[in-house]
């Protein structure tokens, strides 16, 4: 019974890992949707796996002789430790991943200004001033 909690748990946490569309290896400007850059799905981990922290504190506080055997006093701990984790571990990289998202976006998006406030100079034939 506790296997399946633990499986049915794990597999609901990690909106983040799950969902959300990681930005690209590298450095390099991103375009819009090409990664997520929505905070939701992090939130609801970080909401979520703060109620199983509560869960799991509560379960660590217990007095062993509140469950029936040692086994299910460990059972129990090492569960609930997981499971805080897992929702943990998730919001931490979909913070990271959407943050890195926008940073990226945003420089997407000034290099596409950029290239065209040059476009449009050379246009009417002003020449941008070179900053070299």
């Amino acid at each position: 019974m506790l296997a399946a909690v633990l499986v049915i748990s794990l597999l609901s946490s990690a909106c983040s890992m799950l969902f959300m569309r990681r930005p690209p290896r590298g450095d390099g400007p991103v375009a819009r949707g090409d990664c997520t850059r929505s905070l939701a799905a992090p939130v609801i981990d970080g909401v979520v796996g703060l109620g199983h922290l509560g869960q799991a504190a509560g379960i660590w506080g217990e007095s062993r002789d509140a469950f029936d055997t040692e086994e299910a006093y460990d059972r129990h701990r090492i569960g609930s430790a997981i499971i805080a984790g897992a929702f943990a571990v998730s919001a931490i990289h979909g913070f990271g991943w959407s943050g890195e998202c926008r940073h990226r976006t945003t420089l997407s998006e000034q290099a596409v200004r950029d290239h065209l406030r040059v476009l449009a100079a050379r246009q009417l034939g002003n020449q941008p001033k070179r900053p070299w």
